[in-house]
């Protein structure tokens, strides 16, 4: 558990906005993120929509390309990779898409869609049709869901497809972009459960894309909590729920619906002020300070150090520096 898989260093990705005639300018989806994932474990990475999540998981496995920044897998710098080694890495690494009913060939039968993966990477796992059908056991499914249509299935069985697939290769670190977010809720504790059982069994690691908090301190072990392209804490799960610093951080936490109304009534709100920045036009300094109710006159002039609260804790915010 305390070896690392991955290491993500200044990681960058602007996008940029056309003009008619020229570029207007560029949307820094991700700006300097750095944060490292260890063998085993699951990293958490949350956020608002459009704060870079997603796009941080797709430059991570090179669905994308960034702009600068180092990514380390294994010690094998991914932005270097080419041909061979390019796809030996794809082969390690995984992704499953938030989205089960457009990520799956309608086309295809389910024993296709599995089949397509050894095929692209020339595995060879003996008898074919039995070594899908144990995928498909594997994650509660059967084979009399062989040869049916992706049309054919639920949401949550389309998901559980999708986990086959990824499972086919055997790969070491899977991204997973919001694998529950559109799937009802009593599908989405399945799913969970059958990710944590895949992990304590094959010994994957995974990153977890999400909003869902609630989702995060079941499933994760560390959290990364990102912000308009940049990340503002990170810390063990633990840690964030009980002791969060950032206060961006502690806004997200105090969205998290409470079942009792009384105790809902008595929980500190964050109060927050203004509305959210253009990813276009990013204010100067700290990007929350537009809307952080201690924002002070530094937040506006200069970007927050990273502070270390405490080991495997850290935080971007001015409020934790000494003066």
């Amino acid at each position: 558990m305390n070896e690392t898989i991955l290491i993500v260093r200044n990681l960058r990705k602007y996008f940029p906005v056309k003009g008619i005639f020229f570029t207007k300018g560029y949307i820094k989806a991700v700006d300097g993120v750095t944060f490292t994932v260890l063998r085993g474990s699951t990293l958490a990475l949350v956020g608002e929509s459009g704060s870079g999540k997603s796009t941080v998981g797709r430059l991570i496995l090179r669905l994308i390309e960034p702009d600068d920044g180092e990514i380390l897998f294994n010690g094998m710098n991914v932005r270097k990779l080419k041909n061979t080694d390019l796809l030996e890495f794809r082969r390690r690494t995984a992704i499953v898409f938030q989205d089960p009913y457009s990520s799956l060939n309608p086309r295809m039968t389910v024993y296709n869609i599995l089949k397509e993966p050894l095929e692209a990477h020339n595995i060879d796992v003996g008898d074919v049709e039995e070594y899908i059908v144990s995928l498909l056991e594997r994650v509660g499914l059967g084979k009399e869901h062989l040869y049916r249509f992706p049309h054919e299935f639920s949401g949550g069985q389309r998901q559980r497809i999708s986990i086959a697939r990824v499972l086919a290769l055997k790969p070491e670190l899977i991204v997973l972009d919001e694998p529950t977010s559109s799937l009802d809720v009593s599908v989405q504790a399945q799913i969970l459960n059958l990710l944590k059982d895949l992990q304590e069994s094959d010994k994957l690691t995974y990153l977890f894309i999400t909003h869902d908090l609630g989702v995060v301190r079941y499933i994760a072990s560390m959290v990364a909590v990102m912000y308009l392209g940049k990340i503002v804490e990170i810390a063990d799960t633990d840690s964030i729920f009980s002791d969060s610093r950032h206060p961006y951080t502690r806004m997200l936490l105090s969205s998290i619906p409470v079942p009792d109304p009384k105790v809902a009534r008595a929980r500190e709100k964050a109060k927050l002020t203004g509305e959210p920045p253009s990813p276009l036009n990013p204010p100067p300094g700290c990007r929350f300070h537009p809307r952080c109710p201690y924002a002070m006159d530094i937040c506006r002039k200069e970007e927050p150090p990273v502070v270390e609260i405490e080991k495997r804790h850290i935080v971007c915010c001015h409020l934790y520096v000494r003066r």
